[in-house]
């Protein structure tokens, strides 16, 4: 019969500080096809050390080992991997069922790793086989002994191995289940498998067809007791190919491990992800707000004021540029061909007094014109938006001095009484209150401004005793007319106050989508500064993700070691601990997410504006998340991918 196992001068050397102990000393050994061997000896004469290298759990310092005709030393962890799963079954002394895992789901964890389709098939037969249909689904702590050894066994033989390997398969067992152990592992030799065993109850290897003794390293007797019955069918000889990828079935078994870490340390996983929930919280407040902003304020600017063009002095890059005056805006009106309307404009901060109280406020000035905003229209409310009258063209021709004042202005100068038909003063000007309107997003954005508004002649002749204006308003004849509007007014402006060469850029012509675009752009860097402390917050909460995964990989040592010696190559152990950290992550993401609105929310209430939260935001967070998690995971993960299977198995 062809040799299943072949071994020749194996030797396994460990190291004890300063001292080395000959585990294996030359070991040279065959076992062939349906053999039921046992290996015994005192302890530390090497058996449990030999049965790891048969398993491929553990290699060899020196020596050759072939199975199955192929020679194993030169392959790599992988195909290792892909042996333990397709060819090897262990029965471990302590049994190492997973306390979590009901027998069900122990028996078919080597299954999660070779992607079979039949696997509730192939379950159901390795129960039944060892007797423990009716305990499939019991947990280990609700098992007796001998039956979670079966489990074990049946753990073992669900991927129809070649090779069963059992470590003290009756050490921890009562009389009654050592039988029903002895007789099981009998049925397994007689249906061809072939067994090894490490055992020191001598009825347990007189039963086998050969018992090999070890001492000091060495195998010092090899005596064959009974042939091995011919198996029924002469098994594949083939080493297995290594597997790409991962199964349905791993994909589920990762996430679920991940779920079941977070869950059972609750309290842990709520610390852990603090760091990833107040980052993604802070973010998700910001765009919401700041996105909530640009749909209240510019939405309808985009669309309303789409043809609106806006003429300043650029006095900050070039302070000598001549100022704006009435007769510009006049010249712009009457010879660009693209312009409707153009309105001077002045603005001051002023203070508006009425008896003792009083108010610091923008003043703006305005000819008589209803505003945009305030006109009547399809779907409008102006008496939702004033109370009292606008400024006319007649108080801007007489230079009265009304004035309109924004509900913020009126109460803070005239608390709850009622502001029209009542007097103000600014620098020492009595001023008739006219009208009051409500805010705009501008000003609630920002705490809700003061503004006052008065005609523009009375500004200029009555109050600052100035010709010049700070800004002329153009409305062009269309949306479409926006780009010809500004071009012929800078070429107005060059050919009247003189064309610099070098300079283009003395008087700033912009249109309102323009002024949208900085105005975003200038969000854009304030979110800059935000998005940097929260970044600081995420980096906190990825290195506690990474400290937390070091931990989890410390706690599941053994679980590592078991599932290595299942079949699990490194790149599933690898994925199953990158999987937890993501899953961290993404809860925390998810719970920042629901902080970050439910605080735009809040804000909200203060500042007058809609939150908004668009899916591309929270597909962001989600996935900067997930980013955080591979990152901080990596090093755990690649640690516990790397540990060896039998040293995890040892771990205390």
């Amino acid at each position: 019969m062809r040799p299943l196992i072949e071994i020749s001068q194996v030797h396994k050397v460990y190291s004890t500080g300063a001292s080395e102990v000959r585990a294996l000393d030359g070991v040279s050994l065959e076992i062939s096809q349906g053999e039921f061997v046992a290996l015994i000896g005192p302890s530390g004469s090497g058996k449990s050390t030999l049965l790891h290298i048969l398993g491929f759990l553990d290699r060899p310092d020196a020596g050759a080992y072939r199975f199955a005709g192929h020679a194993v030393e030169g392959l790599g962890e992988n195909q290792f991997a892909a042996l333990r799963s397709r060819t090897i079954g262990f029965v471990f002394q302590s049994f190492h069922l997973l306390a979590r895992y009901t027998t069900y789901d122990n028996v078919g964890l080597p299954m999660v790793y070779t992607g079979a389709d039949d696997r509730d098939e192939r379950i159901s037969q390795a129960l039944k086989a060892v007797g423990m249909e009716d305990r499939a689904g019991h947990r280990p702590n609700q098992l007796s002994g001998g039956q979670q050894q079966r489990a074990a066994v049946a753990r073992a033989v669900v991927n129809d191995p070649l090779l069963l390997l059992a470590d003290e398969p009756t050490g921890n067992l009562d009389s009654r289940s050592r039988e029903e152990i002895l007789s099981l592992l009998k049925s397994l030799s007689a249906r061809g498998i072939t067994v090894v065993i490490v055992t020191h109850d001598p009825e347990l290897a007189s039963q086998a067809h050969r018992v090999v003794r070890l001492k000091d390293g060495r195998i010092v007797s090899d005596e064959r007791i009974a042939a091995p019955a011919p198996p029924a069918q002469a098994a594949q000889l083939e080493l297995p190919k290594t597997r790409l990828g991962f199964s349905l079935s791993e994909i589920e078994e990762q996430v679920h491990v991940a779920l079941w870490a977070v869950w059972s340390h609750k309290m842990r996983s709520a610390l852990t992800i603090l760091g990833m929930l107040i980052g993604v919280g802070s973010v998700i407040a910001l765009m919401s707000i700041s996105q909530g902003f640009l749909n209240d304020l510019i939405g309808k600017a985009e669309t309303e004021g789409a043809n609106m063009v806006q003429v300043r002095r650029n006095w900050r890059k070039f302070p000598n540029v001549p100022e704006l005056h009435i007769e510009d805006a006049e010249a712009i009106r009457n010879e660009c061909p693209s312009v409707v309307k153009a309105n001077p404009v002045v603005y001051r901060d002023v203070e508006v007094k009425r008896g003792k109280k009083s108010v610091r406020a923008l003043l703006i000035t305005d000819i008589g014109e209803l505003p945009s905003s305030l006109k009547r229209g399809k779907g409008r409310k102006p008496e939702l938006w004033l109370k009292g009258r606008w400024i006319t063209p007649e108080d801007n021709k007489g230079r009265t001095r009304v004035i309109v004042l924004t509900e913020t202005a009126a109460r803070k100068v005239f608390g709850d009484e009622d502001a029209v038909g009542q007097e103000v003063r600014i620098n020492k000007v009595a001023f008739n209150v006219v009208g009051v309107r409500q805010e705009g997003k501008e000003s609630q954005i920002f705490g809700g401004r003061p503004r006052v508004f008065i005609p523009l002649n009375t500004a200029l002749r009555r109050l600052f005793g100035q010709r010049t204006v700070d800004e002329i308003e153009v409305e062009a004849l269309s949306v479409d007319a926006v780009q010809d509007a500004r071009r012929e007014i800078i070429l107005l402006l060059r050919g009247k106050y003189g064309y610099r060469e070098g300079v283009e850029e003395d008087y700033d012509v912009a249109t309102l989508t323009g002024r949208i675009q900085a105005f975003r752009n200038d969000l854009g860097k304030f979110s800059l500064f935000v998005y940097s402390i929260a970044a600081i917050s995420l980096l906190v909460g990825g290195i506690g993700i990474m400290n937390i995964m070091l931990v989890s990989v410390t706690e599941r040592t053994r679980e590592i070691g078991l599932r290595k010696a299942l079949g699990a190559r490194k790149s599933d152990i690898m994925v199953q601990f990158l999987v937890e950290a993501v899953v961290l992550c993404l809860l925390g993401a998810l719970a920042g997410i629901g902080l970050g609105f439910g605080l735009a929310l809040g804000l909200s209430l203060i500042i007058h504006v809609t939150p908004s939260l668009t899916p591309s935001s929270m597909a962001l967070a989600l996935v900067f998340s997930a980013g955080i998690g591979l990152t901080f995971g990596f090093w755990p993960a690649w640690w516990a991918a790397n540990l060896s299977p039998i040293d995890a198995l040892r771990t205390e």
